[in-house]
């Protein structure tokens, strides 16, 4: 929530930071009661989980996709470096838990079905689901470090995300507003030693401009320098199967990760489905990134 003082005449005539202030304690409140909750086999997950302590993990937020994690897990395996990837279950949907428990054991990757969030609100379900990942596992773990991403974020080529701390405790694509600014909740990385004492909160906080993830402007990010910080470079591709007649201009960020886009807690990945299948078909027969961008562009020309 913002500072009082930033609120104007209008916005107390018409309650609005009184509204704001309840939404928000109305919020923490849930999220307090559904951090103490526990995942189904989280202590046999966490058992196996602790041999992670001081290494790198990838946590996957996954919610009613099968074949978007199944892409993402084949591709992880191949290009992810000096990590282990980590999957939670944040779907409402019990078959679809099932699917993606199911893929999670074919792609031999940790699964956790998180406790189950009956909030139609996606920016509250992810947002609670991160906070209590970071709370019941991140901290369990101790990691080196650790890296949120997006069920929908393909990493396309090799790469060692962790290497973007080298020079900083965290790194992410950046989200600003008049107010203060976040990181990007589908990627977003940080040190695990330089943030463990902080009381983490990945809810949103519309009433400064910011999504998920925002709620820790105020207890993280605000004190860092961001002048002196590097963030994510992000480009609009053309890519390609191959094909000669199917190309589709997609999200690059890091000229690694290919962002599908627009699929976490809505069906709008139906219509741009079998361009995404055709493109991993493409890769499974051997066709490389760099191949497929250049085929989009090719296309394009034409």
């Amino acid at each position: 929530m913002r500072p009082l003082k930033y609120y104007t005449v209008q916005d107390w005539l018409k309650l609005k930071p009184l509204g704001e202030a309840f939404r928000q304690w109305r919020n923490d409140l849930v999220l307090k009661i559904y951090l103490l909750r526990k995942g189904s086999g989280q202590v046999d997950f966490l058992r196996k989980a602790s041999s992670l302590q001081g290494k790198n993990i990838a946590l996957i937020v996954a919610f009613e996709q099968p074949w978007a994690l199944q892409w993402l897990l084949q591709n992880s395996a191949k290009y992810l470096e000096n990590s282990v990837v980590l999957v939670f279950d944040n779907s409402r949907d019990m078959t679809k838990r099932l699917e993606l428990h199911k893929i999670c054991e074919q792609q031999q990757a940790a699964y956790l079905s998180l406790p189950f969030n009956a909030t139609q609100h996606a920016n509250r379900s992810h947002g609670m689901a991160m906070t209590w990942i970071y709370h019941n596992i991140v901290r369990a773990i101790q990691p080196e470090n650790f890296v949120f991403i997006d069920h929908d974020l393909i990493p396309m080529k090799p790469l060692n995300w962790s290497q973007y701390l080298k020079q900083q405790d965290c790194y992410g694509r950046l989200n600003t507003c008049t107010w203060g600014w976040s990181l990007w909740a589908g990627y977003c990385m940080f040190r695990y030693s330089a943030i463990e004492g902080i009381h983490l909160n990945f809810l949103y906080d519309f009433s400064i401009g910011l999504d998920t993830g925002g709620r820790n402007w105020k207890s993280y990010y605000r004190h860092l320098n961001r002048p002196s910080m590097s963030f994510t470079d992000e480009q609009d591709i053309d890519v390609s199967p191959g094909d000669g007649q199917h190309y589709r201009k997609v999200q690059v960020i890091d000229e690694a990760w290919l962002h599908i886009g627009s699929i976490s807690y809505n069906d709008n990945f139906s219509g741009k489905k079998l361009f995404f299948e055709l493109l991993a078909e493409a890769a499974e027969q051997g066709m490389s990134w760099e191949q497929m961008k250049q085929a989009g562009q090719s296309i394009n020309k034409h």
